[in-house]
């Protein structure tokens, strides 16, 4: 299963979000097809986007394959809109490298798929209370892994899984009224 800019606009839907046409993009590369240009952060969307794919790639089931076009869209267009949510990712990612660092010597991006898994299972991540004004960890469970989860079961794609292809926001969806 393919994650698609369609699935980050779905689940952007379901928030009451409005998507930022043009930001499918995490990198930075000058071209102007990136999003990182004029984001706040010291390593812009770029550093932020890439803690996020490497946790989204072992939150998500196996066979999704996480795009950069479907996680850019979805957190450039939740940074864009909510500049205390930036902020929480941004502090979120400083403490997940952290805690890879403390474990296993790297940035939480420079760990193989089952360092990253282990730090999940060997930490309150994850398991631990998702709280969003609580501790660090509690705070990441919140802003990072449950947004991230969200972003998944609220898309089309993430929705097949569950036996919802239609998920609110979309034609036929939970909640949808075609009249509205």
């Amino acid at each position: 299963m393919k994650l698609t800019r369609r699935d980050a606009i779905g689940a952007l839907s379901a928030a009451g979000i409005a998507a930022i046409a043009g930001c499918e993009s995490l990198s930075s590369d000058g071209t102007g097809t990136g999003t990182a240009t004029g984001t706040p952060g010291e390593g812009g969307l770029a550093s932020e986007g890439s803690a996020m794919m490497a946790l989204a790639e072992v939150l998500y089931p196996s066979d999704t394959e996480v795009t950069e076009e479907y996680l850019g869209t979805y957190l450039y267009s939740r940074m864009v809109d909510e500049e205390s949510y930036r902020n929480e990712v941004e502090a979120g990612v400083k403490t997940l490298d952290s805690l890879a660092q403390d474990a296993h010597g790297s940035p939480f991006t420079e760990l193989s798929a089952d360092q990253r898994v282990r730090l999940i299972e060997d930490t309150d991540l994850r398991s631990g209370d998702s709280v969003q004004d609580g501790t660090d960890i509690e705070r990441i469970n919140y802003h990072l892994i449950d947004e991230l989860l969200f972003a998944f079961y609220a898309s089309p794609t993430g929705g097949e899984l569950v036996g919802n292809p239609n998920p609110r926001g979309w034609p036929g969806g939970y909640g949808y009224n075609g009249n509205a």
